[in-house]
């Protein structure tokens, strides 16, 4: 299978941006952040101006390759030639098979219809996981409800005790 026109025509837009981002104003333009290293030491500016066309062929080759596997891996090559069969099918009258990935209609139901019927799957997905979230952080919450009630049952005792402790102090003190 070949290359679908539109992906050939991206990959060019993608490799004149290459061309024009690695372009010699930007060679001038990464030498300038460096101009104060360079002014210092002078040979290496020189080195600079000669290892940069290996530096703008790493960069190119480097997003070149990112750019085809990220490609590959969202199928765009066979997206787009399934697009141009269905233009051309349409374009010639003709009606193109829809690709496997397009499901038809059900019967009676507009897009509209399809994408109300879908959203509100999702919202009713969504109420339900809330719903269960919910739920469990009710629980959470009457656990730590009891834990504080335990815990201010206790610094009550514990209070009582040091007021009871304090009074037999002040009674001990007062029979001194």
């Amino acid at each position: 299978m070949g290359d679908a026109r539109r992906y050939t025509r991206l990959r060019l837009v993608m490799e004149k941006v290459l061309v024009t981002s690695t372009s010699e104003s930007q060679r001038e333009d990464m030498k300038s952040v460096f101009s104060d290293m360079f002014e210092a030491h002078p040979h290496l500016g020189d080195l600079f101006d000669e290892i940069y066309p290996q530096i703008e062929q790493q960069m190119r080759s480097g997003i070149t390759e990112e750019f085809e596997l990220l490609a590959k891996q969202n199928e765009i090559n066979e997206k787009l030639l399934a697009l141009e069969e269905l233009l051309e099918a349409a374009e010639n009258g003709g009606v193109a098979e829809a690709p496997p990935t397009v499901r038809p209609l059900p019967e009676g139901m507009t897009p509209e219809d399809v994408l109300r019927r879908q959203t509100h799957e999702l919202k009713q997905r969504e109420l339900e996981s809330l719903l269960a979230e919910q739920s469990g952080l009710e629980e959470d919450n009457r656990e730590l409800k009891a834990a504080i009630q335990e815990q201010d049952s206790q610094m009550d005792a514990s209070t009582q005790e040091l007021n009871d402790i304090r009074s037999q102090v002040q009674a001990a003190a007062e029979a001194v």
